[in-house]
């Protein structure tokens, strides 16, 4: 059952519990979400799950094919691709931005953000999950300090399917720089937008970059092991 709140719809809380489940990782992609499970799990009518559901299709968190039914999101390496590079297009468009426009005031917050997720990252034994989804608030929050809203939208949805198709792949972590979000906030700090896009572009790449170079050395490993 669906907890009471006189503030949500119905749907809105199922749309909500639903995609808690999602997020946290209890629904993995291409889990199936049976109606008649959540119509039973919530006590509702198909109607309002097939209008909580439909508002996770707007978000790219579930999809649904005609036979198949609806399951969440699992994106494919060349939609992971495509993501990223919408999501690179994104955020080095933002921090032009922020460069150009933004205020004293905004980049102390920035910069003050960005030092705690630092050092939240530095930290050891700190939960893999949670540490995803604030780096992830730390880059909406970039987007959001720009005004745009359409911009945190779009890479909110792009962020949160690439979060959760990639959130099994837990050997690939790459050791940072312990400064590395304030090194990327004092690039636009700097007034100078094609620097700061220099160094988002960097920023982004740069766990891409480490994991094909360390997967080249093993490579290389390999075969001279081999000779």
């Amino acid at each position: 059952m669906i907890p009471a709140d006189t503030f949500q719809t119905k749907s809105s809380q199922i749309y909500a519990a639903i995609k808690a489940d999602i997020t946290s990782g209890a629904y993995k992609p291409g889990t199936h979400l049976v109606r008649r499970e959540m119509i039973k799990r919530f006590g509702v009518s198909l109607s309002i799950v097939n209008e909580a559901l439909g508002r996770l299709g707007n978000d790219g968190l579930v999809e649904t094919k005609e036979m198949y039914g609806t399951r969440v999101i699992a994106l494919s390496t060349e939609m992971l691709r495509d993501e990223f590079v919408l999501r690179e297009a994104i955020e080095r468009h933002v921090v032009r931005l922020l460069a150009e426009h933004g205020s004293d005031e905004v980049f102390e917050q920035l910069l003050e953000r960005a030092r705690m997720l630092d050092g939240w990252i530095a930290a050891k034994g700190y939960d893999e999950e949670e540490g995803k989804m604030m780096h992830l608030e730390f880059h909406l929050g970039l987007v959001r300090a720009t005004g745009y809203a359409s911009l945190e939208e779009t890479l909110k949805r792009s962020s949160t399917r690439v979060l959760l198709t990639t959130r099994w792949i837990k050997s690939q972590r790459v050791p940072h720089p312990v400064d590395f979000h304030e090194q990327l906030v004092r690039s636009f700090m700097t007034r100078d937008p094609m620097k700061a896009d220099r160094e988002m572009r960097s920023h982004l790449h740069y766990t891409v970059d480490a994991i094909e170079a360390a997967t080249r050395a093993l490579n290389s490993s390999i075969v001279a092991g081999g000779r």
